[in-house]
């Protein structure tokens, strides 16, 4: 009679051999003997799983590992058989068998490699991702393209996860390993965009795109990143390729909307928003892009219901919710505008920008008297010289107010009523019992159009500084009008960019305001449309003094010897506004929410006179205005002095 190991023997020959009948016939007479026999409980559920009947094999692996523990090479099977299973239960319990393995066994590649498989599977990215790099730094000769797929998915579940660095270092190694996968390039690309690398991106989704040209998503991608960049003929071109390549695609056409509106198209902008929005009528993206169409159209009300209707399919898309408080604003209701804008913290376009103090924020509820308070610049010069004007309410219920901004502001925003003390940022704060954002002080008073604090001036410049630009530009008995005729660039903001490209125009189109008789001209122009200075219009008497400007400090001082400040929309027009100055701004077609539809009278500023565009990209129409406007300032300025 045959011992249990001699049957054992021939069952695993019959197993190898490929009669699974016999096998599973003499692996179950051997545990009719010997049921706790380790070896055959291992084998016969290694067969029963190879044959279908998973749960029985893990069920006998199981067994024959608790009675082994020591066996890495049961424990491995263990982990196979529970990964046939197809569960997210049974990864996780494949995870752990496979840590198991690794405890008998550290430095196997293998072994890792299986771990991280069965993360992936568990839905655990990090973890998975730990576990393949373990992998690969086990083994250099581990089959790359296997374990280049592994890394994919497991930044998949990151990217999902939005830990965009780890999704990044993923499909990092995964393109390292396989670099002829193309998905690998495709999916880093959308990672680098993540994490705010536009440029990275582009080259990894160019990448892919030049190994599988079929990828219509990278294309579609690549959209928003060349907008994102400026580079619009590309776009337009990855955009054209995009609707090409997938005609259903949503956000093939939903991508070009944005395009579109930035180079003036906008009439196409909404027909492609509309294709968007019929394919996927439940993407609140494609209701934002809607809604900035329709406010650079002017039509603000219908505006407010497409920001409503976004918000309303996703209730917790803080794009929208900023989108709609734009279109709030932009509609004159600022106390709803106010609470939706404070969404602005949870959109990464503050992320720079965003402080993080241990003393709670000023709500506007909290008693302030005898505190101080810090009231900290969150975005562009000109809004902290708007929001600056709240400095001397909170003074005047009693606080002790510390501003902290640019140290291009730091001298001018000391000398506003109220304020005890303007910091630099980078230097270090005094001690201070609460903060607040300057942007989030309007809903802290409760703002209204009627309540908009507009006594004048609250911006003072220092007399000396005046009396000293008075002595280096002196009167000649001509009106002396400022002028500005272009914004700062802001590359490294990338969408402000195009704005940029909107709300500025050539010193050569101001060329009609030569012709108006009484008028010297003063730059008060910084950054590069300055160079235009050289190339300035005909007849048109333009002093430029700014190069002995230091701060804004000095330019407000300098704005105080003049008659009349003429700017684009840039922070020059709330230096001027902020001084009492007779200030014309001019302004986009799309006008910044604060112009409130290009309204000649703003109530931020009762000495501002807004000139709107009637159509985006034409300053004719404003510049001829404002020709007619200058005679008739000249003539009346003329008869007051």
């Amino acid at each position: 009679m045959a011992t249990v190991a001699e049957a054992l023997n021939l069952a695993l020959d019959h197993h190898l051999s490929g009669r699974l009948e016999e096998a599973r016939l003499l692996y179950g007479r051997i545990l009719e003997v010997d049921p706790d026999n380790p070896h055959a409980l291992h084998f016969a559920g290694l067969l029963a799983a190879q044959t279908g009947a998973v749960a029985d094999g893990v069920a006998m692996i199981g067994k024959a590992a608790a009675l082994l523990p020591l066996a890495a090479d049961i424990h491995g099977n263990l982990g196979k058989a529970l990964m046939a299973l197809g569960t997210t239960n049974g990864a996780a319990q494949a995870a752990a068998a496979f840590r198991r393995v690794l405890a008998l066994q550290p430095d196997g590649a293998g072994d890792w490699f299986a771990l991280g498989g069965a993360l992936i599977e568990a839905g655990d990215g990090p973890a998975a991702f730990r576990a393949l790099t373990r992998a690969l730094t086990a083994s250099a000769a581990t089959d790359s393209e296997p374990l280049a797929e592994a890394f994919e998915r497991a930044g998949l579940l990151l990217y999902a996860a939005a830990d965009w660095a780890g999704a990044t270092d993923a499909f990092r190694k995964a393109r390292t390993l396989a670099p002829q996968r193309a998905e690998a390039h495709r999916m880093l690309g959308a990672a680098l965009a993540q994490t705010g690398d536009p440029k990275g991106a582009v080259e990894a989704l160019t990448e892919a795109l030049r190994l599988d040209p079929t990828l219509a998503e990278a294309q579609t991608n690549l959209v928003h990143l060349l907008v994102t960049l400026g580079r619009f003929d590309e776009a337009e071109r990855a955009g054209r390729r995009a609707m090409a390549l997938d005609p259903g695609n949503a956000d093939a056409y939903g991508n070009m909307a944005p395009l579109l509106e930035q180079t003036l198209r906008v009439a196409e902008a909404m027909r492609q928003c509309a294709r968007a929005t019929r394919i996927a009528p439940q993407r609140a993206a494609f209701h934002r892009n809607r809604l900035s169409l329709l406010l650079h159209e002017g039509r603000r009300d219908e505006a407010v219901a497409v920001g409503r209707e976004a918000i309303r399919l996703a209730p917790a898309d803080a794009e929208a919710h900023l989108a709609l408080a734009v279109a709030l604003l932009a509609s004159g209701q600022l106390r709803e505008g106010w609470e939706e804008f404070e969404w602005r913290w949870e959109t990464r376009q503050l992320d720079p920008v965003h402080r993080s103090f241990p003393q709670p924020q000023w709500t506007g509820a909290e008693n302030v008297a005898g505190r101080t308070i810090l009231l900290y610049a969150e975005q562009g010069l000109g809004d902290t010289l708007q929001f600056v004007r709240y400095a001397p309410l909170l003074a005047a219920r009693g606080a002790r107010v510390i501003v902290g901004c640019s140290p291009a502001l730091v001298r001018l925003m000391a000398r506003v009523n109220g304020v005890t003390a303007a910091i630099a940022w980078g230097d270090e704060l005094p001690a201070f019992d609460l903060h607040i954002p300057m942007m989030s002080l309007p809903r802290a008073f409760g703002t209204d159009l009627d309540s908009i604090p507009a006594a004048m001036p609250y911006l003072r410049a220092d007399p000396a500084d005046v009396a000293a630009w008075r002595a280096r530009v002196p009167a000649d008995g001509r009106t002396r009008v400022g002028l500005v005729w272009a914004g700062s660039p802001r590359t490294v903001r990338g969408v402000a960019s195009p704005i940029d490209r909107r709300r500025s125009l050539p010193l050569a189109a101001l060329a009609p305001l030569a012709d108006v008789p009484g008028v010297r001209f003063v730059s008060l122009q910084m950054g590069p449309g300055a160079a235009q200075l050289v190339e300035a219009p005909a007849g048109m008497d333009i002093e430029n003094p700014m190069a002995g400007v230091r701060d804004f400090a000095d330019t407000a001082a300098l704005a105080e010897t003049l008659d009349l400040v003429i700017t684009v929309d840039t922070s020059v027009c709330h230096l001027a506004g902020g001084l009492g100055r007779p200030t014309w701004t001019l302004s986009r077609a799309d006008a910044c929410w604060r112009w409130l539809g290009n309204r000649e009278a703003n109530p931020w500023y009762p000495t501002m006179r807004v000139f709107g565009q009637d159509r985006s990209g034409d300053w004719s129409g404003v510049v001829a205005r404002l020709r007619a406007a200058l005679t008739d300032f000249v003539a009346a300025h003329g008869r007051a002095s």
